[in-house]
């Protein structure tokens, strides 16, 4: 039995599925990439622990790309599997301030559920088309909130298919970094929010949605943003005062509307993307002498760029 006859025990659930040569471009808003040997979607505790049991025994790679909104596949593909966690592993359950959220999650219908519910602390999750768990690893943010910010606890599954509740502080919450994507996988997280008035939350959020409309490229292609911001500084600035809007290499072209995003305007490929990525690094760095380092992960590649 090779590891492909192994992996199709591990599919129990109805709601969950397994493809094998999935093209992984249809999985990511950017739209680039080649084939996964193999995608699955998780439905249940009890399926990601085969899973994991199945990555110790096989070693087969395993990369968990959510919803694939924050990653740039290589256009030979990944020679491993992709995962994306669905069921009760994007569960949402509130008990007054306290939310158990799952990390498959999408993270506007978090925001969303929040704003109805009265509760304050992930506004400005609703223009992030990501999901939870990208959120925690990445601790994403935007309009200076950070997802970290309303997190108590996060729960992992290890190698050895064990399930860890970690505090707040065993997370290493950073700047758009954590220390959790040293594990298996996240499963889901405990938030604290605040309770407030339901029409002021829902306005705040509307206003910060509306802001990233106007401010941000919405109908092309693309993985957010693509650097990170210099402390003190911003990426787009900087990539704005370098004269490198509208700049295009192949498919790829820098956002007219804002510069940290790469888009993807016609057919581009990985390889697009990073050449425009090394030359933005370069330009920005001889014009300002700050040297930019990429946000968006990557996935495929035998080295970073």
């Amino acid at each position: 039995m090779d590891w492909k006859d192994a992996l199709l025990n591990i599919v129990t659930q109805p709601s969950s599925r397994l493809r094998f040569e999935e093209p992984l471009a249809k999985h990511t808003y950017f739209g680039i990439g080649g084939e996964a040997a193999a995608y699955i979607e998780i439905s249940t505790v009890s399926e990601l622990a085969a899973l994991a049991r199945f990555h110790k025994q096989w070693n087969v790679p395993i990369a968990v790309i959510g919803r694939g909104s924050n990653l740039l596949v290589s256009d030979t593909g990944f020679k491993g599997i992709g995962v994306r966690l669905i069921g009760e592993l994007a569960k949402l359950e509130v008990d007054g301030d306290v939310v158990s959220v799952g990390a498959g999650l999408s993270l506007p219908r978090l925001s969303k559920t929040m704003s109805r519910r009265g509760l304050s602390g992930v506004e400005f999750a609703l223009g992030i088309p990501g999901s939870v768990g990208g959120a925690l690893i990445m601790n994403a943010g935007a309009w200076g909130s950070s997802f970290g910010d309303v997190v108590t606890n996060v729960t992992v599954m290890n190698d050895a298919a064990e399930m860890i509740e970690l505090t707040h502080a065993e997370a290493k919450f950073e700047y758009r970094h954590s220390g959790l994507d040293t594990y298996f996988c996240v499963t889901g997280a405990t938030l604290r929010l605040e309770p407030g008035d339901v029409d002021t939350i829902t306005e705040r959020m509307q206003t910060f949605y509306k802001q990233k409309v106007e401010t941000q490229p919405f109908a092309e292609e693309n993985a957010g943003c693509m650097f990170k911001n210099p402390p003190g500084d911003s990426a787009g600035r900087l990539i704005d005062i370098s004269g490198l809007k509208g700049y295009r290499i192949g498919g790829a072209e820098v956002s007219t509307v804002h510069g940290n995003f790469i888009l993807n305007i016609d057919n581009a490929t990985a390889a697009d993307v990073l050449n425009l990525v090394a030359y933005i690094q370069q330009q920005v760095r001889e014009k300002t002498g700050i040297s930019l380092q990429t946000e968006v992960k990557r996935l495929g590649f035998d080295t970073k760029v």
